[in-house]
């Protein structure tokens, strides 16, 4: 019981020694000191004792140094760079500090920086010369320039044969040229010289494991590194790697231990941390590590491409686009992230882009089976089948254990309409798949030709290989609502919940089966109940939001309910993206810059974001800082036409049609024929009175693409615009014969009647609705022309057509309540309750309602439900004139002049002015 009183006043005793022996020291100790433990490795210790020295001299240039070298080691290469600059101020001499700053430069992903600042240096110790030299060559390895890495690391052997960094970078160009064994060779007199040379006992790892595939041997290696410096970061790094190459989680976890108690906060350390939250599917914590590392490691190509992947699987593509791009630019040749971005551009139907991406690949002397059976994806979905065959061909001969080779097989027989030779090979792929791709494209495939019992079988088999987790139960149910077989549904997302509570899937389909219902309610409850086991699941907050919404609750209630889930996940885009997007479509521009400027400051990484920032700041009127965002989005992702398209809109706002046109031309060049660049080009010759400019781009577009309808609708809309609608309507003729398009048949139809062929327009309706019965947008077309002419009979006619098609079509239905209401026909309140219900909050429709409610003498509710629709649009005066009238009508005269009075203040600024005059003589 005495023991750990005596250890205390031992430690204490101990302290009060060491902190006697700190006292007194002299600057000239404390560099000293420092200098002895960098050059025994003890780097942590070495930061402590130079930034002693530094505290009482900060101009001490040796001290700088030595800090600078110690931060270099320790992985802290943004503040070795700034320390070693400070260094060379203080009158350190260039020999000691450039190489350890070409070091830093270099560590930080910098390599062109390295070779403008260093190239041409020339240092007169030859030791160090040979030095800046190797890290001059590594940068060139780096960027692909193999002929001028050679060049510097022979020029630093000249300097200094012996020199063991230079002789490793030499082996690693000779192996970049396919001769490992030449390269193990060079690795030898290093060895001889240094057995425990850490770097020369790694490297010779990686080329037993990447040249000669030598499993063991490459680990022995690795094992001899950690050996001879058990806090090696680079040793426990390789082991880590090849044990999760293995799939051995676990010992790769217990190798992390001891790396992590060596370097708790190193780089590499964190690196590999986040690599481990990724295969344990926690991405939030990925996430948030790459996005730590990406700060003062930007060009960093693993860390770019654990982010990017990262950022595919939380389903933000724009931002996995972005990483896997800068991780391509700065290693071009890269197999891994080209493989991710051409899987993202198959994802979003763009298989040609894919095929640029995978190119250099393809037209490689060996290409992998993985690039292949993209490649064959990608010919698949474009529609080209012989080039698709014979890219997953290739890929199956290559690799014929592939799983996914030959789930590309069968999809092409499929697609070829080979339907039973396609889902024979799916199903054998499937079977001797040990994965669940082939199972998953199964399941697709099957519901793709509706066959619903065949996907429920494959659903059955994937739930075999994964019998604890609820992907398999998820699907079924989904399958099951699509049989309407509400109750089997309902079962199978219960059992998804009951292997994982917290997956959200599950009670997302749960929800959706309560609302089909009509229990909103209930579908409340699924969420909340997620929400009580998982407070801070911002997709069920989320989901709240968006029932709070259809509910017809207030815009500050959403707003609030969606900003609660930001602050439940404050790192996660979604929400974000969320929050602003609702507040620009509630025409709050306001507040949807403020929480742009918000998110794009927590979250700077963030293309969806710095995309957003740029809308809200055009919405708020902006224009000069949209273009400045725009501009920064458009340089970010120089491989997207997009970015180009919003920044042509900032610069129209901002009255710059030339920057404008700039912008739609290099989109163009992006993605030639993209039409929205097209139509922009056109759009802004008519805007700088050029309508020949505009004519020549609509009929370049039909020269190139003759085949397609765009080129003609295009002038047809110019034609119209410059008031000639015979030759508009000559051009849309044209277009539908291409495309029968309810848009374009509408345009059609429109210049035909200015055009005074109303014969032509008639029977182009007749036919229109006899060969498209189920066009609901058509026939909503001709309401509108028919309420126009004040054919109300007619217009009511065409709008309980559209009715008949969408019942649920909450415009139709305001429009035939509020004809019922000028026709005198009673049940008009039914109808325009019903599309207030389907779009809450809506000024117009309520207004209709009020109308509807007044005309059967309900006229207390009327001015009720007017009141509120006056609140959400307090300056529409239409809405006051209806309220005036519903007055009026209730007997409540001195009301009524007050809103009479307060419209007459607009004089003939409100085009119903003669009617308010009229009502105020009759008060």
């Amino acid at each position: 019981m005495h023991a750990q009183p005596r250890v205390l006043i031992l430690a204490g005793l101990a302290l009060s020694i060491a902190l006697g022996g700190c006292l007194g020291r002299s600057e000239k100790d404390d560099v000293a000191s420092a200098e002895k433990l960098v050059a025994s490795h003890e780097y942590k210790s070495a930061i402590i004792q130079a930034k002693n020295a530094l505290q009482k001299n900060p101009k001490n240039a040796e001290a700088r140094l030595l800090l600078g070298q110690a931060l270099v080691e320790t992985g802290d290469a943004p503040a070795a760079e700034v320390e070693l600059r400070k260094a060379l101020e203080a009158g350190a001499t260039e020999s000691n500090t450039l190489p350890w700053l070409a070091k830093a430069l270099l560590a930080q992903g910098k390599p062109r920086k390295v070779i403008l600042e260093f190239a041409a240096t020339i240092l007169p110790d030859a030791a160090s010369s040979a030095d800046l030299k190797t890290t001059v060559a590594s940068a060139y390895a780096q960027l692909g320039e193999r002929d001028n890495a050679l060049e510097a690391v022979q020029a630093a052997l000249k300097d200094w044969p012996e020199h063991a960094p230079a002789a490793l970078v030499q082996a690693r160009l000779v192996a970049a040229g396919g001769d490992t064994a030449g390269a193990l060779a060079l690795i030898e007199p290093v060895l001889a010289r240094e057995p425990k040379n850490i770097s020369a006992l790694v490297l010779k790892g990686d080329l037993l494991r990447y040249g000669q595939h030598d499993r063991d041997a490459a680990l022995a290696a690795y094992r001899s590194a950690a050996a001879a410096d058990p806090n090696s970061i680079a040793a426990h790094a390789a082991i880590i790697s090849m044990l999760l190459e293995a799939h051995e989680v676990d010992a790769a976890k217990a190798e992390f231990v001891q790396l992590k108690s060596a370097a708790p906060n190193h780089p590499e350390t964190r690196l590999i941390e986040a690599r481990l939250a990724y295969l344990g599917n926690d991405f939030a914590k990925t996430r948030e590590i790459t996005e730590q590392l990406l700060k003062p490691y930007p060009n960093d190509p693993r860390i770019l491409q654990l982010a990017g992947a990262t950022a595919l699987r939380l389903n933000a593509t724009a931002q996995a686009e972005n990483y896997l791009g800068q991780a391509l630019k700065v290693q071009p040749r890269a197999l891994l992230p080209r493989q991710m971005l051409a899987q993202i551009e198959l994802r979003s139907g763009q298989p040609k882009k894919a095929l640029e991406v995978l190119q250099p690949v393809l037209e490689s002397s060996a290409p992998d089976a993985t690039s292949l059976t993209l490649a064959g994806q990608a010919y698949l979905q474009s529609g080209d089948l012989a080039r698709s065959e014979a890219e997953f061909a290739q890929a199956a001969k290559i690799d014929p254990k592939s799983a996914t080779a030959r789930t590309g097989v069968a999809l092409n027989e499929l697609a070829k309409g080979n339907t039973s030779a396609g889902f024979a090979e799916l199903e054998a792929a499937a079977a001797e798949d040990t994965g669940t791709r082939a199972n998953m494209a199964l399941v697709a495939a099957r519901l793709r030709a509706n066959d619903l019992d065949g996907a429920l079988k494959a659903v059955d088999a994937l739930e075999k290989k994964q019998p604890g987790k609820p992907i398999a139960p998820v699907l079924r149910g989904d399958i099951q609502v699509r049989r309407k077989d509400t109750a089997a549904a309902t079962a199978s997302f219960e059992k998804a919940l009951a292997i994982d509570p917290l997956y959200f899937p599950a009670t997302a389909g749960l929800a959706a089966l309560e609302l089909a219902a009509g229990r909103p309610d209930g579908a409340k409850k699924r969420f909340e109940d997620l929400l009580r086991k998982d407070p801070k699941n911002y997709r069920a907050m989320l989901a709240l939001a968006e029932l709070k919404a259809r509910a017809g609750e207030s815009k500050d209630e959403v707003t609030k309910a969606i900003t609660e889930a930001v602050k439940a996940s404050p790192a996660e885009p979604a929400p974000r993206l969320l929050l602003i997007n609702f507040l620009l479509g509630q025409h709050d521009a306001k507040g949807a810059l403020a929480a742009a400027q918000d998110a794009y400051a927590a979250l700077p990484n963030s293309l969806e974001l710095l995309d957003r920032l740029g809308a809200a700041q055009l919405a708020a009127g902006n224009s000069q800082q949209a273009v400045a965002s725009f501009t920064k989005l458009a340089s970010l992702r120089p491989d997207l036409p997009e970015p180009e398209l919003s920044l042509a809109e900032a610069n129209i706002a901002a009255k710059d049609l030339d920057a404008a046109r700039q912008g739609l031309e290099r989109a163009l060049k992006i993605r030639p024929g993209l039409v929205a660049a097209q139509r922009g080009l056109a759009q802004i010759a008519l805007m700088q009175d050029k309508p020949q400019d505009a004519l020549a781009t609509a009929r370049a577009m039909q020269k190139s693409q003759p085949k397609q309808a765009a080129g003609f609708v295009l002038e047809g809309d110019i034609q119209a615009r410059l008031g000639h609608p015979e030759e508009a309507a000559t051009a849309l003729r044209s277009a539908l014969q291409l495309e029968a398009n309810a848009e374009t048949a509408i345009k059609l139809h429109r210049a035909l009647q200015t055009a005074k062929h109303t014969d032509e327009a008639d029977r182009l309706a007749a036919k229109w609705i006899k060969d498209h019965p189920r066009d609901a947008a058509f026939r909503y077309y001709l309401g509108d022309l028919a309420l126009a002419r004040k054919d109300f009979a007619g217009a009511e006619a065409h709008y309980r057509s559209v009715i008949e098609l969408q019942p649920n079509n909450a415009l139709a239905l305001n429009n035939v309540a509020w004809l019922m209401t000028q026709q005198g026909q009673p049940g008009a309140v039914a109808l325009a309750t019903r599309a207030t219900e389907l779009m809450p909050n809506q000024p117009v429709l309520m207004d209709t309602l009020a109308i509807a409610l007044a005309a059967e003498s309900q006229t207390q509710r009327a001015i009720e439900v007017q009141k509120k629709a006056i609140a959400l649009a307090p300056d529409a005066a239409s809405l006051r004139l209806t309220l005036a009238k519903i007055y009026v009508k209730a007997g409540d005269r001195s009301q009524a002049r007050v809103e009479l009075e307060r419209l007459s203040k607009l004089g003939d600024k409100f085009p119903a002015h003669g009617e308010v005059a009229d009502l105020m003589k009759s008060l």
